[in-house]
Protein backbone atom coordinates (compact mmCIF):
# COMPACT_ATOMS: atom_id res chain seq x y z
CA UNK A 1 0.00 0.00 0.00
CA UNK A 2 1.15 3.53 -0.65
CA UNK A 3 1.77 5.92 2.21
CA UNK A 4 0.37 9.31 1.25
CA UNK A 5 2.77 11.71 2.94
CA UNK A 6 1.09 14.81 4.29
CA UNK A 7 3.24 17.38 6.05
CA UNK A 8 0.21 18.68 7.94
CA UNK A 9 -3.22 17.20 8.27
CA UNK A 10 -6.22 18.04 10.37
CA UNK A 11 -9.00 18.47 7.90
CA UNK A 12 -10.91 21.23 9.68
CA UNK A 13 -12.20 23.39 6.86
CA UNK A 14 -12.34 23.17 3.10
CA UNK A 15 -12.61 25.41 0.10
CA UNK A 16 -13.13 24.70 -3.55
CA UNK A 17 -9.94 25.27 -5.48
CA UNK A 18 -9.99 27.06 -8.80
CA UNK A 19 -9.46 24.55 -11.57
CA UNK A 20 -6.35 25.24 -13.63
CA UNK A 21 -6.19 23.55 -17.00
CA UNK A 22 -4.26 21.91 -18.37
CA UNK A 23 -2.97 20.26 -15.19
CA UNK A 24 0.73 19.33 -15.55
CA UNK A 25 0.87 15.53 -15.77
CA UNK A 26 3.06 13.36 -13.57
CA UNK A 27 5.93 11.58 -15.29
CA UNK A 28 4.55 8.63 -17.20
CA UNK A 29 6.07 5.18 -17.58
CA UNK A 30 6.14 2.80 -20.50
CA UNK A 31 3.27 0.70 -19.14
CA UNK A 32 1.01 -0.46 -21.95
CA UNK A 33 -2.55 0.76 -21.40
CA UNK A 34 -5.20 -1.67 -22.67
CA UNK A 35 -6.89 -0.29 -25.82
CA UNK A 36 -10.33 -0.57 -24.18
CA UNK A 37 -9.31 1.36 -21.04
CA UNK A 38 -11.05 4.67 -20.39
CA UNK A 39 -9.22 7.78 -19.20
CA UNK A 40 -10.43 9.37 -15.98
CA UNK A 41 -10.88 13.14 -15.97
CA UNK A 42 -11.01 15.40 -12.94
CA UNK A 43 -14.47 16.87 -12.30
CA UNK A 44 -13.88 18.63 -8.97
CA UNK A 45 -11.20 19.28 -6.39
CA UNK A 46 -11.27 20.42 -2.77
CA UNK A 47 -8.32 21.56 -0.70
CA UNK A 48 -8.77 20.63 2.95
CA UNK A 49 -6.86 22.94 5.25
CA UNK A 50 -4.52 21.21 7.70
CA UNK A 51 -4.24 21.49 11.47
CA UNK A 52 -1.20 19.50 12.51
CA UNK A 53 1.80 17.60 11.19
CA UNK A 54 1.53 14.00 10.15
CA UNK A 55 0.82 11.69 7.23
CA UNK A 56 -2.08 9.69 5.92
CA UNK A 57 -1.45 6.04 6.74
CA UNK A 58 -3.19 2.89 5.60
CA UNK A 59 -6.14 2.75 3.25
CA UNK A 60 -8.76 5.53 3.26
CA UNK A 61 -12.35 4.37 3.59
CA UNK A 62 -15.72 5.83 2.65
CA UNK A 63 -19.39 5.12 3.31
CA UNK A 64 -22.56 5.18 1.22
CA UNK A 65 -23.08 8.88 1.97
CA UNK A 66 -19.71 9.84 0.54
CA UNK A 67 -18.00 10.51 3.87
CA UNK A 68 -14.26 9.84 3.89
CA UNK A 69 -12.45 8.19 6.81
CA UNK A 70 -8.74 9.05 6.82
CA UNK A 71 -6.18 7.95 9.39
CA UNK A 72 -3.64 10.66 10.11
CA UNK A 73 -0.20 10.04 11.55
CA UNK A 74 0.21 11.50 15.04
CA UNK A 75 3.85 12.48 15.57
CA UNK A 76 3.67 12.02 19.34
CA UNK A 77 1.94 8.61 19.28
CA UNK A 78 2.25 7.07 15.79
CA UNK A 79 0.88 3.67 16.83
CA UNK A 80 -2.26 5.28 18.26
CA UNK A 81 -2.99 7.70 15.43
CA UNK A 82 -6.61 8.93 15.12
CA UNK A 83 -9.04 8.66 12.21
CA UNK A 84 -10.72 11.76 10.77
CA UNK A 85 -14.19 11.75 9.19
CA UNK A 86 -14.70 14.23 6.35
CA UNK A 87 -18.09 14.81 4.69
CA UNK A 88 -18.73 15.14 0.97
CA UNK A 89 -18.23 18.93 1.21
CA UNK A 90 -14.73 18.46 2.63
CA UNK A 91 -15.64 19.43 6.19
CA UNK A 92 -14.39 17.49 9.21
CA UNK A 93 -17.34 16.08 11.15
CA UNK A 94 -15.70 13.75 13.66
CA UNK A 95 -12.37 12.62 15.11
CA UNK A 96 -12.06 9.00 16.24
CA UNK A 97 -9.16 8.89 18.69
CA UNK A 98 -8.09 5.58 20.31
CA UNK A 99 -6.52 7.60 23.13
CA UNK A 100 -10.09 8.10 24.38
CA UNK A 101 -10.00 4.46 25.58
CA UNK A 102 -7.33 5.24 28.19
CA UNK A 103 -8.63 2.52 30.54
CA UNK A 104 -7.43 -0.16 28.10
CA UNK A 105 -3.75 0.91 28.16
CA UNK A 106 -3.51 0.33 24.41
CA UNK A 107 -0.13 -0.16 22.72
CA UNK A 108 -1.40 0.24 19.18
CA UNK A 109 -4.51 0.71 17.03
CA UNK A 110 -4.62 -0.35 13.40
CA UNK A 111 -7.20 -1.17 10.72
CA UNK A 112 -10.61 0.51 10.93
CA UNK A 113 -14.06 0.06 9.43
CA UNK A 114 -16.94 2.57 9.13
CA UNK A 115 -19.96 1.55 11.22
CA UNK A 116 -23.54 1.51 9.94
CA UNK A 117 -24.51 4.06 12.61
CA UNK A 118 -22.10 6.65 11.21
CA UNK A 119 -19.43 5.82 13.76
CA UNK A 120 -16.32 3.70 13.46
CA UNK A 121 -14.86 0.35 14.49
CA UNK A 122 -11.10 0.03 14.95
CA UNK A 123 -8.94 -2.93 15.91
CA UNK A 124 -6.50 -2.32 18.78
CA UNK A 125 -4.08 -4.19 21.02
CA UNK A 126 -2.80 -4.02 24.59
CA UNK A 127 0.35 -5.97 25.40
CA UNK A 128 2.86 -7.77 23.18
CA UNK A 129 3.71 -11.26 24.46
CA UNK A 130 0.11 -12.19 25.28
CA UNK A 131 -1.83 -9.28 23.78
CA UNK A 132 -5.42 -8.41 24.53
CA UNK A 133 -7.22 -7.71 21.25
CA UNK A 134 -10.01 -5.15 21.30
CA UNK A 135 -12.42 -3.65 18.80
CA UNK A 136 -13.01 -0.01 19.63
CA UNK A 137 -16.46 1.36 18.81
CA UNK A 138 -16.90 5.10 18.34
CA UNK A 139 -20.24 6.90 18.03
CA UNK A 140 -20.93 9.14 15.03
CA UNK A 141 -19.71 12.23 16.89
CA UNK A 142 -16.39 10.57 17.73
CA UNK A 143 -17.16 9.78 21.37
CA UNK A 144 -16.00 6.36 22.63
CA UNK A 145 -18.53 3.58 23.10
CA UNK A 146 -18.06 0.23 24.81
CA UNK A 147 -14.97 -1.66 23.55
CA UNK A 148 -15.23 -5.32 22.55
CA UNK A 149 -12.63 -7.81 23.84
CA UNK A 150 -12.03 -10.53 21.24
CA UNK A 151 -11.31 -14.16 22.07
CA UNK A 152 -8.12 -13.90 20.00
CA UNK A 153 -4.40 -14.07 20.70
CA UNK A 154 -2.86 -13.50 17.26
CA UNK A 155 -1.30 -10.51 15.50
CA UNK A 156 -4.04 -8.66 13.60
CA UNK A 157 -3.36 -7.00 10.25
CA UNK A 158 -6.71 -6.61 8.51
CA UNK A 159 -10.15 -6.05 9.95
CA UNK A 160 -13.70 -5.11 8.95
CA UNK A 161 -17.17 -5.06 10.49
CA UNK A 162 -20.34 -6.62 9.07
CA UNK A 163 -23.56 -4.62 8.99
CA UNK A 164 -25.00 -6.81 11.76
CA UNK A 165 -22.07 -6.05 14.09
CA UNK A 166 -20.10 -9.27 13.57
CA UNK A 167 -16.38 -8.82 12.93
CA UNK A 168 -13.81 -10.24 10.51
CA UNK A 169 -10.19 -10.36 11.69
CA UNK A 170 -7.15 -11.61 9.75
CA UNK A 171 -3.52 -11.88 10.83
CA UNK A 172 -0.78 -14.27 11.97
CA UNK A 173 -0.61 -16.69 14.86
CA UNK A 174 2.93 -17.26 16.13
CA UNK A 175 5.17 -17.42 19.20
CA UNK A 176 6.64 -13.92 19.49
CA UNK A 177 9.31 -15.24 21.86
CA UNK A 178 10.73 -17.40 19.05
CA UNK A 179 12.22 -15.15 16.34
CA UNK A 180 12.29 -17.97 13.76
CA UNK A 181 8.65 -18.85 14.26
CA UNK A 182 7.00 -17.37 11.14
CA UNK A 183 3.64 -18.65 12.33
CA UNK A 184 0.58 -19.25 10.22
CA UNK A 185 -2.06 -17.06 8.67
CA UNK A 186 -5.41 -17.06 10.45
CA UNK A 187 -8.77 -15.46 9.67
CA UNK A 188 -11.76 -15.62 12.00
CA UNK A 189 -15.27 -14.21 12.29
CA UNK A 190 -16.36 -12.98 15.72
CA UNK A 191 -19.76 -12.11 17.15
CA UNK A 192 -20.52 -8.54 18.17
CA UNK A 193 -19.62 -9.47 21.77
CA UNK A 194 -16.24 -10.97 20.84
CA UNK A 195 -16.94 -14.71 20.62
CA UNK A 196 -15.37 -16.80 17.82
CA UNK A 197 -18.04 -17.88 15.35
CA UNK A 198 -15.95 -19.41 12.57
CA UNK A 199 -12.39 -19.86 11.36
CA UNK A 200 -11.91 -19.58 7.62
CA UNK A 201 -9.44 -21.71 5.70
CA UNK A 202 -7.76 -20.45 2.52
CA UNK A 203 -5.25 -22.14 0.27
CA UNK A 204 -1.84 -20.73 1.15
CA UNK A 205 0.61 -19.45 -1.48
CA UNK A 206 4.25 -20.66 -1.32
CA UNK A 207 5.95 -18.96 1.67
CA UNK A 208 8.55 -16.26 1.08
CA UNK A 209 12.12 -16.80 2.31
CA UNK A 210 14.64 -14.45 3.83
CA UNK A 211 17.04 -13.58 1.01
CA UNK A 212 20.83 -13.85 1.21
CA UNK A 213 21.07 -16.62 3.80
CA UNK A 214 21.68 -20.38 3.59
CA UNK A 215 18.54 -22.51 3.58
CA UNK A 216 19.35 -23.65 7.12
CA UNK A 217 19.09 -20.04 8.31
CA UNK A 218 16.18 -18.94 6.16
CA UNK A 219 12.97 -17.96 7.89
CA UNK A 220 9.86 -18.53 5.79
CA UNK A 221 7.00 -16.07 6.03
CA UNK A 222 3.44 -17.13 5.29
CA UNK A 223 1.25 -14.92 3.14
CA UNK A 224 -1.54 -12.94 4.77
CA UNK A 225 -4.96 -14.41 4.04
CA UNK A 226 -6.61 -11.04 3.42
CA UNK A 227 -5.05 -7.62 2.88
CA UNK A 228 -8.23 -5.55 3.18
CA UNK A 229 -12.01 -5.91 3.49
CA UNK A 230 -15.12 -3.77 3.08
CA UNK A 231 -18.80 -4.39 3.68
CA UNK A 232 -21.25 -4.51 0.78
CA UNK A 233 -24.87 -3.38 0.76
CA UNK A 234 -25.86 -7.08 0.79
CA UNK A 235 -24.45 -7.39 4.32
CA UNK A 236 -21.51 -9.55 3.24
CA UNK A 237 -17.87 -8.57 3.50
CA UNK A 238 -15.73 -8.36 0.37
CA UNK A 239 -12.17 -9.32 1.29
CA UNK A 240 -9.18 -8.77 -0.99
CA UNK A 241 -6.29 -11.19 -1.36
CA UNK A 242 -3.12 -10.04 -3.09
CA UNK A 243 -2.61 -12.87 -5.55
CA UNK A 244 -2.50 -13.39 -9.30
CA UNK A 245 -5.24 -13.15 -10.34
CA UNK A 246 -6.52 -11.04 -7.46
CA UNK A 247 -9.09 -12.92 -5.39
CA UNK A 248 -12.01 -11.23 -3.66
CA UNK A 249 -13.80 -13.48 -1.19
CA UNK A 250 -17.44 -12.69 -0.45
CA UNK A 251 -17.91 -13.70 3.19
CA UNK A 252 -21.23 -13.95 5.04
CA UNK A 253 -21.71 -12.68 8.63
CA UNK A 254 -21.53 -16.27 9.92
CA UNK A 255 -18.13 -16.85 8.30
CA UNK A 256 -19.07 -18.71 5.13
CA UNK A 257 -17.38 -17.90 1.81
CA UNK A 258 -20.38 -17.31 -0.43
CA UNK A 259 -18.40 -16.90 -3.66
CA UNK A 260 -14.97 -15.92 -4.94
CA UNK A 261 -14.37 -13.22 -7.55
CA UNK A 262 -11.26 -13.29 -9.74
CA UNK A 263 -9.88 -10.00 -11.02
CA UNK A 264 -7.11 -10.14 -13.60
CA UNK A 265 -4.44 -7.44 -13.72
CA UNK A 266 -4.97 -4.91 -16.55
CA UNK A 267 -1.26 -5.10 -17.50
CA UNK A 268 1.43 -7.71 -17.01
CA UNK A 269 3.19 -7.17 -13.70
CA UNK A 270 0.62 -4.70 -12.34
CA UNK A 271 0.08 -5.20 -8.61
CA UNK A 272 -3.15 -4.59 -6.65
CA UNK A 273 -3.10 -1.72 -4.18
CA UNK A 274 -6.54 -0.71 -2.94
CA UNK A 275 -10.16 -1.58 -3.59
CA UNK A 276 -13.60 -0.22 -2.79
CA UNK A 277 -17.09 -1.73 -2.94
CA UNK A 278 -20.16 0.19 -4.09
CA UNK A 279 -23.60 -1.37 -4.61
CA UNK A 280 -23.16 -4.19 -7.15
CA UNK A 281 -19.61 -3.31 -8.20
CA UNK A 282 -16.05 -3.55 -6.92
CA UNK A 283 -13.23 -1.29 -8.11
CA UNK A 284 -9.63 -2.50 -7.70
CA UNK A 285 -6.62 -0.24 -8.29
CA UNK A 286 -3.42 -1.68 -9.77
CA UNK A 287 0.03 -0.06 -9.94
CA UNK A 288 3.04 -0.65 -12.15
CA UNK A 289 6.15 1.50 -12.53
CA UNK A 290 4.44 4.57 -11.10
CA UNK A 291 1.35 4.27 -13.29
CA UNK A 292 -1.93 2.81 -12.16
CA UNK A 293 -5.21 1.56 -13.53
CA UNK A 294 -8.59 0.61 -12.10
CA UNK A 295 -10.63 -2.49 -12.91
CA UNK A 296 -14.34 -2.52 -12.05
CA UNK A 297 -16.11 -5.88 -11.80
CA UNK A 298 -19.59 -7.16 -10.97
CA UNK A 299 -20.03 -8.30 -7.36
CA UNK A 300 -22.12 -11.32 -8.37
CA UNK A 301 -20.18 -12.77 -11.28
CA UNK A 302 -16.78 -11.11 -11.12
CA UNK A 303 -17.25 -10.16 -14.77
CA UNK A 304 -15.24 -7.14 -15.84
CA UNK A 305 -17.35 -4.04 -16.46
CA UNK A 306 -14.63 -1.55 -17.41
CA UNK A 307 -10.96 -0.64 -17.08
CA UNK A 308 -9.86 2.94 -16.34
CA UNK A 309 -6.49 4.67 -16.21
CA UNK A 310 -5.05 7.82 -14.70
CA UNK A 311 -3.65 10.14 -17.39
CA UNK A 312 -1.23 11.50 -14.79
CA UNK A 313 -3.29 14.28 -13.22
CA UNK A 314 -5.03 12.56 -10.31
CA UNK A 315 -3.99 11.80 -6.74
CA UNK A 316 -1.86 8.99 -5.40
CA UNK A 317 -4.43 7.31 -3.14
CA UNK A 318 -7.70 5.71 -4.29
CA UNK A 319 -10.19 6.67 -1.58
CA UNK A 320 -13.74 5.96 -2.76
CA UNK A 321 -15.90 4.74 -5.64
CA UNK A 322 -19.57 5.41 -6.35
CA UNK A 323 -21.16 2.91 -8.74
CA UNK A 324 -24.34 4.99 -8.91
CA UNK A 325 -22.76 7.98 -10.63
CA UNK A 326 -19.45 6.49 -11.79
CA UNK A 327 -17.33 8.85 -9.69
CA UNK A 328 -13.92 7.91 -8.30
CA UNK A 329 -12.37 9.82 -5.37
CA UNK A 330 -8.63 10.24 -4.83
CA UNK A 331 -6.39 11.89 -2.23
CA UNK A 332 -3.20 13.82 -2.85
CA UNK A 333 -0.95 16.40 -1.22
CA UNK A 334 -1.74 20.02 -2.07
CA UNK A 335 0.06 23.32 -1.70
CA UNK A 336 0.40 24.74 1.78
CA UNK A 337 0.19 21.25 3.31
CA UNK A 338 -3.47 20.92 2.34
CA UNK A 339 -4.99 17.60 1.40
CA UNK A 340 -6.54 17.44 -2.07
CA UNK A 341 -9.78 15.50 -2.43
CA UNK A 342 -10.15 14.86 -6.16
CA UNK A 343 -13.24 13.53 -7.93
CA UNK A 344 -12.94 12.04 -11.40
CA UNK A 345 -15.00 10.15 -13.95
CA UNK A 346 -14.70 8.85 -17.49
CA UNK A 347 -15.89 11.21 -20.22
Amino acid sequence: MRLLAIAALGLATAAESVAQYPVPPRPTSNVAIPPSALALHETSRKNIVSEMGGAVVGTPKCDADGNLYIRKHAMDRPLLSPVVKVDSDGKRTALFDPAAFSQLALDRADAFSPASDGGLYQIAQSGVVKPHIYVLHFSSDGSPSSPIRLEADFEVYSFAAFLNGNLLVSGFERDVQKPKDAGRAVTEVFSSDGRVLAQLAFQQPPPAKTAGKPDTENVTFPGLDLSDAEVGNDGNLYALRNSSPVLIYVISPVGKVVRTLKVGAPAEGALPEMFHVSKNRVAVSFEKDGSWMLVVVDTQTGGKIATYFDPGTLGNSFACYSAEDGVFTFLDLGEGNALKVIHAEAR
